[in-house]
């Protein structure tokens, strides 16, 4: 297996919306925060083999490069995803989420998608039962 090097200029090419947005290094510090937060080493569990065409890391770290671009697109000041707004009196109220949770992720599209993508890593796991034989028979 090998690493995820992220390349701006692809990560641009599928998000479109951050080209001319965001710098290169802006987009690539995302990626390293993104990689705080899923593995991105020879030994993850999240498979990537661009030899063979396996790609699961890849698509995870953009997805979750993504959310968190689109966060730092954010206002100054801004908690949340916009929960309301008025128009008289002007006034706007956020949406802070739960970090601890799946709240997070699911502020933007792209968290969204890279939570559900990652759900087959975390939760359970398969029990193959053996069949149990007495000692005495």
């Amino acid at each position: 297996m090998a690493i995820v090097t992220f390349d701006s200029t692809e990560f641009t090419a599928k998000y479109p919306r951050f080209a001319g947005t965001l710098t290169a290094d802006q987009l690539q510090q995302a990626f390293d925060v993104a990689c705080l937060l899923v593995d991105n080493s020879d030994v993850s569990i999240i498979k990537y083999d661009p030899v063979t065409g396996v790609n699961d890391r890849k698509t995870i770290l953009y997805l979750l490069t993504c959310h968190i671009a689109t966060m730092a697109l954010w206002d100054d000041g801004q908690a949340g995803p916009i929960a309301g707004a008025s128009e008289g009196s002007v006034s706007v109220s956020f949406s802070v989420p739960d970090a601890t949770n799946a709240s997070w992720f699911k502020q933007t599209p792209c968290g969204s998608m890279y939570w559900q993508a990652t759900r087959k890593y975390v939760v359970g796991g398969r029990y193959v039962a053996k069949k149990y034989i007495h000692p005495f028979g």
